[in-house]
């Protein structure tokens, strides 16, 4: 039997390579944020996670992104933040590169001001 669990994180993304002008900061305080979401998410849900696993990272905002390059840059702090949490390996770069993890990518349409990431784990 496959267990699902799902939940939405409150955070908004944006695409990663249309702010390739913005000052470093900024872009550092928002993948902190983000990483931090998803802590408090894995905690608050108490998500312990058996592999392998599908997760399907769905962005809800009030417009789309291109679903080509846009979409999947936009999260992915999302998801290396998510892996890290599954892994318990916060050394940068090590764990989103996992072959037990399947990466998927969605987006519907919010409403105003509504942004979130929904994310969905399937244990296979």
């Amino acid at each position: 039997m496959t267990k699902i669990t799902i939940f939405q994180i409150p955070v908004k993304t944006v695409s990663e390579a249309n702010k390739a002008g913005e000052h470093w900061i900024k872009k550092s305080k928002r993948h902190k944020i983000q990483k931090i979401l998803v802590k408090v998410a894995f905690r608050e849900n108490k998500l312990s996670v058996k592999l392998p696993v599908d997760i399907t990272l769905t962005r809800i905002a009030p417009r789309k992104l291109d679903e080509h390059d846009n979409l999947r840059i936009a999260m992915k702090y999302i998801a290396d933040a998510i892996s890290e949490n599954i892994f318990e390996d916060f050394r940068a770069g090590r764990s989103d590169d996992s072959k037990e993890i399947t990466w998927k990518y969605d987006q519907r349409k919010g409403m105003v001001n509504q942004y979130a990431v929904e994310v969905k784990i399937e244990e296979i």
